[in-house]
């Protein structure tokens, strides 16, 4: 199943979402040469991603080496956006467990998906025969994906978004969970405190790693 495109060029809701400890993973597997896995757990993503696209426009605009980058249309519906937010969440750690966790020396303690929302205006341009996009809130969603992680938290199946976006989109949505964060962003706002919402898309998230010491697993 391959992708289909769709050219924006203006608002735009922004979605920049990668692998938690996806370095470690590379690593371990790299040294294991066993990176087949990985290469396996990537394809079936990129194919749940075309798959949605039935059911969510959205352009898949850049594969990132261990995450993508979605543009949205401005008028997304954000219950249909966090449904399929979920969805990829629980797609994502049933095939990790499946594919990845098995080949894994010494896993991670944090394992999944985070991500980086924001909704702003976006520029399309042709480069080398593909569209390309420039804007604000490419920077903001991606600066914001790698700032999930509170002090002492995890950053899995979580996500950071812009209050702009979130007042937008989400605010009126019944039982999402949602806490107040401010983050600092690199050349952004003037790297002063940044008022944003995080939210948790799988609240009942379970790390591996507690959930094989559990059953009484020995790695």
């Amino acid at each position: 199943m391959e992708y289909s495109r769709i050219r924006l060029d203006g608002e735009a809701l922004v979605v920049a979402f990668d692998m938690c400890s996806s370095s470690t993973i590379m690593e371990q597997l790299l040294l294991a040469g066993d990176m087949g896995c990985l290469t396996g757990l990537l394809t079936a993503i990129k194919r749940r991603l075309a798959a949605e696209q039935k059911t969510v426009p959205f352009d898949p605009y850049k594969f990132t080496g261990d995450g993508w980058i979605l543009l949205f249309p401005s008028d997304t519906d954000g219950a249909a956006l966090i449904a399929f937010l979920e969805r990829l969440c629980r797609f994502y750690r049933d095939e990790f467990r499946l594919r990845v966790w098995p080949n894994l020396t010494h896993p991670p303690k944090v394992v999944g998906l985070s991500f980086g929302i924001d909704r702003g205006w976006l520029s399309s341009m042709q480069m080398y025969g593909q569209p390309e996009y420039i804007g604000r809130p490419l920077n903001i969603a991606c600066r914001l994906q790698g700032a999930v992680k509170d002090k002492g938290g995890s950053p899995a199946y979580k996500a950071l978004i812009t209050y702009a976006a979130f007042r937008r989109h989400f605010a009126n949505l019944p039982n999402l969970r949602v806490a107040r964060a401010k983050r600092i962003l690199r050349n952004i706002n003037n790297e002063t405190p940044f008022g944003c919402r995080k939210i948790f898309l799988l609240s009942n998230h379970r790390s591996p790693v507690r959930a094989k010491r559990s059953t009484g697993s020995k790695k």
